[in-house]
């Protein structure tokens, strides 16, 4: 294919097949740990499933990113990350235990370690120097259908009950991989990363300084608003319909305050104290769920949920690359969403021991404590001035 023959209609096409590709993968997640403990899971178990979607990622990302960058195509990712996100909604319906729910969550978690693929094949269809704000336009479409998704979800659950929502990101995922199958790829030189090249990345202090905090960042999202904030929810009695209203009060402040962040904040504010403001609202939002009384209260504290997430996770995904050439950026950034895998993984599986030896209430109450010194040592760490010469010299790429 000609690259600028027509980009037009292929990135239109994989802008769709974004959108729906995050809707199948976000659109049952509110239910995940309600079920869980409707079939008696223990609190440990829960953070093992919510663990088991970082897990993957951590493990494959590097891996999938080497090998899409040795054969120079990245479409067959695509297609395949669509595909593993259908067959873990189908694992969902057919598997309803929870040693099913665990493996389908892992293997919802090996679909996302393609978003890699996502990003590059899309700033493939545009002129090199576009790439960065073109990929800002692909996380629109992931933002979008999430959100379109869960307000569809709220008409169907009602009427069908909560499995259904497991069926709707199975038809979500399947429409997004026949479409995908579709794409027309550009022509794309081999360059084969190498591990040095991955080894030269990891020399960038900057980038470690961003992976470490993002690793506290992920802690305490997978921990309270992506995880068990839930729990919460279905305490103060909260029906199926209201689980994804909570997604929802959280994931629209997310989008306005990223437009408010790329527009005005970043410009105004340096990112440490961007990053250390957005954990300082995570630990009050980490005090307050517990205290709350209904579910209006909850609905708008999802509000402070969403603004620590963009101030946190929106700043260090940019900022992650920001002393890095710009031929190397796509190995640095899946260095960077490797290694906050962690925080994915580990994060879940702590805040349940803590669940079932101390309750829920003191859970958050221990995140709060973990957000506010999440905050503190991320302004020390960030606190690296930008380098006039990225350390990554040009041998890296011969």
């Amino acid at each position: 294919m000609n690259q600028k023959a027509e980009p037009g209609q292929s990135a239109r096409l994989l802008f769709y097949v974004t959108a729906l590709f995050w809707c199948a993968q976000y659109s049952y997640t509110q239910y995940v740990n309600p079920e869980l403990i409707r079939m008696g899971a223990s609190g440990l178990f829960m953070g093992m499933v919510a663990g088991a979607y970082g897990f993957t990622q951590m493990v494959l990302r590097i891996p999938l990113g080497i090998m899409a960058d040795r054969i120079g195509r990245q479409k067959p990712f695509v297609v395949i990350g669509c595909l593993l996100s259908a067959l873990a909604c189908a694992g969902f319906l057919v598997m309803y235990t929870p040693t099913g729910f665990l493996i389908s969550r892992g293997l919802a978690g090996v679909g996302s370690a393609a978003w890699v693929s996502f990003t590059v094949l899309y700033s493939a269809y545009f002129p090199h120097h576009e790439g960065p704000r073109r990929i800002s336009h692909l996380n629109a479409a992931n933002m979008s259908g999430r959100l379109v998704g869960f307000f569809l979800v709220l008409f169907i659950i009602p009427r069908l009950g909560v499995k259904s929502s497991f069926s709707f990101s199975l038809a979500a995922a399947l429409l997004a991989f026949f479409l995908s199958m579709t794409l027309k790829e550009p022509r794309h030189v081999k360059q084969g990363i190498r591990l040095k090249d991955i080894v030269l990345v990891a020399r960038d202090k900057y980038l470690i300084a961003c992976s470490i905090v993002g690793i506290l960042t992920q802690v305490v999202a997978f921990n309270t608003y992506y995880g068990f904030t839930v729990n919460v929810a279905k305490r103060l009695g909260a029906a199926d319909a209201m689980l994804t209203w909570l997604n929802i009060a959280l994931l629209i402040p997310t989008i306005l305050m990223n437009l408010l962040l790329t527009k005005t904040l970043l410009a105004r504010y340096s990112a440490r104290m961007l990053v250390c403001v957005g954990f300082i609202l995570g630990a009050v939002y980490c005090v307050l769920v517990p205290m709350t009384q209904n579910m209006t209260q909850l609905l708008l504290l999802q509000i402070l949920g969403g603004s620590s997430s963009t101030l946190t996770f929106g700043v260090l995904i940019g900022q992650s690359v920001r002393d890095i050439r710009q031929e190397m950026r796509a190995v640095a950034m899946g260095f960077y969403q490797a290694v906050y895998g962690i925080g994915m993984t580990l994060g879940p599986v702590l805040m349940g021991v803590l669940i079932d030896t101390s309750g829920l209430d003191t859970a958050f109450f221990a995140v709060a404590g973990f957000a506010l010194l999440s905050g503190v040592l991320s302004y020390y760490l960030l606190n690296i001035p930008p380098q006039q010469q990225p350390i990554l010299k040009e041998e890296a790429y011969e």
